[in-house]
């Protein structure tokens, strides 16, 4: 008998994570504009040791969204 195939779409197991000059180097800002972006509050920034990382499907949902400097106290 055959077998059914599985339809489900699954999640990546892997995680990627990038750094603060990772970001500087997909994004082309400046890395006082980076370190400032890894300090907000609304940033999904995590401290891994003294290096702070975002993992790639957090930091993809992140920019995704809409976000104004005149909205966003954080950077006022």
């Amino acid at each position: 008998m055959r077998e059914a195939k599985d339809t489900r779409r699954s999640l990546s197991s892997e995680l990627h994570f990038y750094t603060i000059s990772d970001l500087q180097k997909l994004l082309g800002w400046s890395e006082k504009t980076v370190k400032k972006l890894f300090n907000d509050p609304s940033f999904p920034a995590a401290d891994f040791g003294k290096t702070k990382v975002v993992e790639a499907h957090a930091a993809i949902d992140y920019f995704s969204k809409r976000h104004e400097k005149e909205y966003e106290r954080y950077w006022q």
